[in-house]
């Protein structure tokens, strides 16, 4: 194992390969996908506020949300926080929020361009000077972190209709070519669906792309030559273990590895094992 976690993390993304997140939603969650050697923890917002018994919108306390990391064993582990938009009503704050995560061994972050409990997005100057802040922070701690941005073009209003919308597609595209300036390792765009949208996008920028899709309703056989470099299925893999009766974890895990292994083995995508 290299040294440093995040950059291990970071050369995973590779683009016509994607790196697979299995999004948990608890520290039994992420234990049972460790002991299939996938060390990869990436938390879903959604998931660990509905567990925990809160209202997705930043509505858990972040102290919480660092306690249930705590359990995830972020010494060994590779946590992606999900921490919806921060968390932050200034810059003060959100340098804050990037530092408590670090310093709990979180190696990468989601962060949305939507105002916390609203359909409204930042300015693409106030975002762009949100990551900024992000940047610097992890800089001046002289500590690596995955800056996954999460613009929700696509996810406001009717996604259907969004998907079909070259209005739309062109606005994200300039979103992502300001955001890249700032230094950011990702772009995420969940509710994208339309994969000559997708192919679109990933030809204007050098960023990976990662998508979400639905563990249960897509194939992730049709989006394996669209130029994404990551996929993540958000909410919906603790949606789909509650929605059954065996609550037995292992066997839940060993189900949705069993689907993934022969695209797997073909080297179509990344799983992230570790040995």
């Amino acid at each position: 194992m290299i040294k440093n976690k995040t950059a291990q993390f970071r050369n995973a993304h590779k683009k016509d390969k994607p790196l697979i997140l299995l999004n948990i939603w608890n520290a039994a969650s992420a234990n049972e996908l460790t002991k299939k050697k996938i060390l990869l923890v990436p938390t879903s917002s959604y998931a660990v506020s509905d567990y925990y018994g809160y209202q997705d919108g930043e509505n858990m306390p972040f102290g919480e949300i660092i306690e249930s990391i705590k359990q995830m064993k972020p010494e060994t582990n590779y946590i992606t926080a999900d921490i919806e938009s921060g968390y932050a009503e200034n810059e003060t704050d959100l340098a804050n929020t990037i530092e408590t995560l670090i310093n709990n061994g979180v190696i990468g972050i989601n962060i949305e361009d939507k105002k916390a409990n609203t359909e409204t997005l930042y300015s693409i100057d106030e975002q762009s000077e949100r990551l900024h802040c992000i940047k610097q922070t992890s800089n001046d701690m002289k500590k690596d972190l995955f800056v996954n941005v999460r613009t929700d073009t696509y996810f406001i209003g009717d996604i259907v209709e969004n998907n079909q919308n070259e209005a739309i597609l062109n606005q994200t595209i300039t979103r992502i070519k300001a955001y890249e300036k700032t230094g950011i390792d990702g772009i995420f765009i969940p509710g994208l669906k339309n994969k000559e949208h997708i192919k679109k996008i990933a030809a204007e920028t050098t960023l990976p792309i990662n998508i979400m899709l639905d563990i249960k309703e897509d194939s992730i056989a049709e989006y394996l030559h669209t130029g994404v470099s990551r996929i993540s299925f958000g909410p919906s893999i603790y949606l789909f273990y509650n929605e059954r009766e065996n609550k037995d974890l292992n066997e839940f895990y060993t189900s949705l590895l069993v689907d993934l292994a022969h695209y797997e083995e073909q080297g179509l995508v990344e799983c992230f094992r570790i040995n």
